[in-house]
């Protein structure tokens, strides 16, 4: 597991203009021009992330993109920085409770993925097409992944495997995870809860709780 330090995206930083403020006498605040980037960018492709197009999605003009942005890679930055930040990511932060059982993190983990409320698994496709043709992005993918990895290795530690099993159990878990969203899978949620347990305790190596699995389900 390969463990980076920082990457750095491009010569200039990101802006680091309040988030909300508006200038001028424009009609959008930054965090307008960032929110809609980043649904191009799902939807489309980084390709698509033009400031002309993300103006005409906003009905302003093109000038008040740079009230907020140096430039097109300057909100590209941002939106990638943002991705990389570990608070805003809770697949990292699924060790965070001291008074949890062993596997409230794990059952935390698979609660993410399944309800995909605090976690958006489109933005981390479209960011991982992204870095097909972006080095800073590429670099970018590796160390939230290694980071997510370590935090899942930490978990397996904790329920007694041994260093070596641990981390194949977390990349297994986190692979299948990552391959699931990649291969587009569509399912009822109420296919999902029902595959649950066999998926835990296939990826896991424990039963599902019982109090655990009527939490998925409320």
């Amino acid at each position: 597991m390969h463990t980076r330090e920082a990457v750095v995206l491009t010569k200039n930083s990101p802006s680091t203009a309040p988030k909300n403020t508006i200038r001028g006498n424009t009609k959008t605040t930054r965090e307008n021009w960032l929110k809609e980037a980043q649904k191009v960018l799902i939807e489309e492709g980084v390709e698509h992330v033009k400031v002309g197009r993300l103006a005409k999605n906003l009905a302003v003009t093109r000038g008040g993109f740079y009230w907020f942005f140096k430039t097109r890679q300057d909100i590209l930055d941002t939106i990638l920085t943002n991705w990389m930040d570990s608070k805003n990511d809770p697949l990292t932060r699924i060790i965070n409770d001291k008074n949890d059982t062993p596997l409230d993190p794990l059952i935390r983990f698979f609660s993410i993925v399944v309800h995909e409320q605090s976690y958006s698994p489109a933005l981390d496709s479209a960011i991982r097409d992204w870095a097909r043709t972006s080095s800073a992005t590429r670099d970018a993918v590796d160390l939230v992944d290694d980071r997510r990895i370590k935090a899942l290795t930490e978990v397996f530690l904790s329920l007694a495997y041994e260093q070596k099993e641990a981390f194949i159990r977390a990349r297994i878990l986190y692979y299948h995870q990552i391959g699931y969203y990649a291969m587009d899978v569509h399912e009822t949620k109420k296919q999902r809860l029902n595959y649950l347990p066999v998926y835990f305790k296939q990826l896991t190596g424990f039963e599902l709780p019982n109090e655990a699995l009527q939490k998925f389900k409320r």
